[in-house]
């Protein structure tokens, strides 16, 4: 009896031995989450950060603007490391776990981890904020968001009537006021020069995003693509028809339509039905542009203008005594 007692004991010894010796194996120095020492180069770990793709960060989360910003990183050495969060370059948050509320808007999320003896290393990714159904929104036009110190800014949104204040940075924007869908400001004239999220306020003081202006004092640069070049001749009987279906594939609000024309008569863009791309009135109240020479007709695309070419057929240059040479967009 006694002997079969050693014996248990003893295999409950080597057991513990074996324990202790796979937990070790376990937990060794190799092993990032327990590295020990600050002199050691800090690390993220986390395998949920999307990686580059074609030269741009991927998107961390896509959320709503009425939901918290929620995340969590893993850095080592974890006693020797603290993690800063930045949008935009500008610090929001410290610690390993970010949770709280964004404004609406697409930021460049960077996530640094810095050790004490101020080594450091980050990840740098996207996070996108979306509004609400029903908040002021601002379009995405760039030349409008394109803007001089003490100018005027005139910027397309829905929902504007709710807009009661805008700011931009430390600065107070002047003379706001809404005009059906467009929200007009002026920048303040002592404005930095530089890039700012605007910030729209209602009248009970809430906040939503408005996306962001470029404060300069350079020209806007123009970004024009051609989609169709050659020499078509308009005329009453022959309309150019060979973007019919495909313009709307080119086109969003903002998108600046250019046609490069020359000769001596009369015509315009319109729909398939020969209706105004911008306004959908027909002929007299169609408003043809009156052309002589070498010149260049402008369109800036609305989203009526796009539900005019999906209601009536698509896309037409119409008119007499024309010809049309080259069509842009920017």
């Amino acid at each position: 009896m006694k002997t079969n007692i050693s014996i248990k004991s003893l295999c409950r010894t080597l057991l513990m031995l074996m324990s202790v010796m796979v937990f070790t194996a376990c937990s060794s120095d190799d092993d990032p989450i327990f590295t020990a020492t600050e002199n050691d180069s800090p690390r993220i770990l986390n395998t949920d950060i999307p990686e580059w793709s074609n030269g741009e960060p991927g998107t961390l989360l896509t959320i709503n603007r009425d939901a918290k910003f929620n995340f969590s990183v893993i850095a080592t050495p974890v006693d020797y490391t603290t993690v800063s969060w930045l949008l935009d370059g500008e610090k929001i948050a410290e610690g390993n776990t970010i949770d709280q509320f964004v404004l609406a808007g697409n930021y460049l999320l960077k996530i640094v981890a810095t050790t004490t003896k101020g080594k450091e290393t980050s990840r740098t990714t996207r996070l996108v904020v979306l509004p609400c159904e029903g908040d002021p929104t601002l379009g995405n036009n760039e030349k409008e968001r394109w803007l001089a110190p003490g100018a005027e800014a005139a910027i397309h949104g829905s929902n504007l009537e709710k807009v009661a204040s805008v700011s931009m940075g430390g600065y107070e924007c002047s003379q706001v006021s809404v005009v059906g869908d467009v929200l007009r400001f002026v920048v303040p004239s002592d404005a930095a020069l530089g890039d700012y999220r605007l910030v729209l306020k209602d009248a009970e003081g809430n906040s939503y995003g408005g996306g962001k202006i470029t404060v300069t004092t350079d020209p806007y640069p123009v970004k024009e693509e051609t989609i169709w070049e050659g020499s078509f001749n308009v005329t009453w009987g022959t309309p150019f028809d060979e973007m019919k279906t495909t313009m709307i594939n080119y086109c969003k609000d903002g998108t600046i339509l250019r046609a490069y024309v020359s000769g001596n008569g009369q015509g315009t863009a319109t729909t398939a039905w020969w209706n105004n791309i911008l306004t959908g009135k027909s002929d007299p109240e169609r408003g043809d542009i009156m052309i002589s020479g070498d010149q260049m007709l402008e369109y800036v695309m609305t989203d009526f203008s796009i539900e005019l070419m999906k209601q009536q057929d698509g896309f037409l240059f119409v008119g007499d005594g024309y010809t049309l040479k080259r069509i842009t967009v920017e």
